[in-house]
């Protein structure tokens, strides 16, 4: 890349440029930080998710790509509905989200981090990150690179980690874009025994739709779709835009904030429950703590393990209680039949829906 050279000593070094890695060296380099992004895959692409953004990440966003159309340009969303067996609960979302896929959000946050001065290099998988001294050094296929701290978020399934799944289920992530003439203007998440499909309009005629499913019940999002009647009825009429994509296999973690002296952001420090529709926003906001906490050790005000505790102990404050209720309302909505639709029922009350869409969002962070 222009303007660096293989001897270049950085302040920062951010594994992954999805919206995580990308919060974190975009919030690093306006701080003045010297950062290095790397990331294994190229932009702009498709990845499984709800591509829903919540009212809490909005500012964050904004922040971060400033007066952007992404933001402006896509559509907001105030309603949802639960769908599960033959119930439906109707819950109004205020302040409203943000419908924005990935393939967009990526592309511009990756974009956007070159534009602040962040030395970002695509198609360089990190396959070593090791401690020397009071450096780390990170090697790709074609260079060592050396740099002062570092910020993990290179997902669920980074070679640096040896994470294993606890329990016996095997899920599996589902995504496609499809074209839908009779638009909702709301985001629908269809719950059946064993997954759920979320479907949301993304805009120009298309909606998005996203699953998570058990491995023994479904492997495709046509395997999805039978899962449920009025889902099945509903994508009967839909043509598709875009090739399905999959991510396998999910599993949930306690959340770990720090790995050998790196702070973990997004997904690889833990993973929300997708039908929680928080996922971007843990993602944006943890990126950003992270960089946050790791700046004043690269300002010399504490040490690198004081930096850590200090990510840590913002992490469990504002983000881990919404990884616990989201995991709740998991193992409430896959109980017997006549339990799932009573807890459905309760979402009609408005008191009820509210509490169980704030229980499951970050807590603003300032």
């Amino acid at each position: 890349m222009e303007g660096e050279s293989l001897n270049e000593i950085y302040d920062l070094g951010v594994i992954g440029g999805g919206p995580a890695g990308a919060s974190a060296a975009i919030t690093a380099a306006q701080l003045g930080l010297r950062v290095l992004l790397l990331e294994a895959g190229a932009f702009p692409r498709h990845k499984v998710c709800g591509e829903f953004v919540s009212a809490e990440a909005l500012s964050i966003l904004e922040g971060l790509l400033g007066r952007d159309t992404l933001v402006a340009d896509n559509p907001r969303i105030s309603k949802a509905r639960i769908l599960v067996d033959d119930h439906v609960a109707e819950l109004s979302i205020s302040p409203a989200a943000l419908s924005l896929c990935r393939y967009q959000l990526d592309f511009g946050l990756w974009q956007k981090a070159a534009d602040t001065g962040v030395f970002a290099r695509e198609r360089s998988a990190v396959k070593e990150a090791r401690r020397t001294g009071e450096l780390f050094a990170l090697l790709t296929d074609d260079r060592e690179t050396r740099v002062r701290a570092v910020i993990d978020a290179s997902g669920r399934w980074s070679k640096l980690r040896s994470l294993k799944p606890s329990g016996s289920d095997s899920w599996i992530g589902l995504k496609g874009h499809f074209h839908e003439e009779a638009l909702s203007d709301s985001c629908d998440l269809y719950f059946f025994r064993g997954g759920y499909c979320g479907v949301q309009p993304l805009g120009d005629g298309r909606v998005n739709a996203a699953a998570m499913v058990r491995a023994d019940v479904a492997r495709s999002l046509a395997g999805v779709f039978a899962q449920h009647r009025d889902l099945e009825i509903r994508s009967r009429k839909w043509k598709r835009a875009s090739e399905p994509v999959s991510t396998a296999p999910i599993f949930f973690a306690p959340p770990t904030t720090n790995d050998r002296g790196m702070a973990l952001a997004g997904d690889a420090a833990a993973f929300i429950d997708p039908f929680a529709g928080d996922g971007i926003s843990i993602a944006l906001h943890s990126g950003r703590m992270a960089a946050l906490a790791l700046s004043r050790y690269l300002r010399s005000e504490c040490s690198l393990p004081s930096a850590l505790q200090d990510y840590d102990c913002q992490y469990r404050d504002f983000v881990e209680p919404a990884l616990k209720n989201a995991a709740r309302l998991r193992r409430l909505l896959q109980l017997p039949k006549a339990l799932r639709v009573g807890a459905v029922s309760l979402l009609n009350f408005p008191m009820v829906a509210r509490a169980a869409i704030q229980q499951t969002r970050i807590r603003r962070v300032g």
